[in-house]
């Protein structure tokens, strides 16, 4: 197994086909993240190499992808230390990457909370993308599905077999197309809104108003503001849709 515990795409047509995904919207950089040996840099490279840029941790792997794509800005550095506004330069950056299972949901995050995003193709193990896109009443929705929607819209561009890689892994892949779509004009709502979606989550089988109420929130502010909303005291956290948890943010705020 490699140093980093990664495993590599040998799939070529996959690697063409997720590259694809790019063409959904337009950007005056590229970031890789990941590229290891190489395997989406192929096809990136030859497209996007005077605007391409790839941040790899493993500096066993970054003489080797040098080499191989002469002329290829290769950062050896852990991408959630990485500064992206220095990395991207001006105007708006795409990302892309087969993402680490350990750390795909902190590099998700940091992408999508940078102001100067066009947009991204991730890949994830599977059961994470389903998080990533799950809907209100799922058993996948969650944290992870409405601080993603906060911040963009994520739509499922391809399932990834274990086969397609080497080693292969345990599990299955998932690409997903994240096109930017900030949900609040201000800080200070976006914080109020994450803060609120983590305490309701962090007792999930309690309802919404004995969840929050064990991470310091009035209940009965909890419950009086679900009633103005129109929403059931007795709702929980997985029932409300990211409408219902901005306007009982903005109320418990007032």
């Amino acid at each position: 197994m490699p140093r980093y515990s990664q495993v590599f795409l040998a799939d070529k047509g996959l690697c063409a086909r997720i590259v694809s995904a790019l063409e959904a919207f337009p950007f005056d950089s590229l970031v890789e993240i990941g590229p290891g040996s190489g395997a989406l840099t192929e096809f990136l490279f030859p497209k996007y190499g005077d605007r391409l840029k790839a941040v790899e941790i493993d500096s066993s792997l970054v003489p080797a992808l040098k080499a191989r794509f002469t002329g290829l800005e290769v950062l050896n550095a852990d991408f959630l230390e990485a500064d992206l506004g220095a990395l991207s330069g001006r105007g708006r950056a795409a990302f892309i990457g087969n993402l680490p299972y350990e750390c795909s949901t902190a590099i998700l995050e940091k992408v999508l909370l940078f102001g100067g995003l066009a947009g991204a193709v991730f890949m994830f193990q599977k059961e994470v993308a389903r998080r990533i896109t799950a809907l209100p009443g799922t058993p996948e929705y969650g944290v992870l599905s409405l601080l993603s929607a906060s911040r963009a819209s994520a739509s499922l561009f391809a399932d990834v077999r274990a086969g397609s890689f080497r080693p292969v892994p345990a599990v299955d892949s998932s690409v997903l197309v994240f096109r930017p779509r900030p949900r609040f004009a201000e800080k200070r709502e976006e914080d109020a809104f994450r803060r609120l979606v983590k305490k309701a989550f962090s007792h999930r089988r309690k309802t919404l108003v004995n969840s929050l109420g064990l991470c310091g929130v009035d209940k009965a502010a909890a419950a009086a503001a679900l009633e103005r909303l129109g929403l059931k005291p007795a709702s929980r956290a997985q029932e409300l849709s990211i409408e219902d948890f901005a306007a009982l943010s903005a109320a418990l705020e007032k």
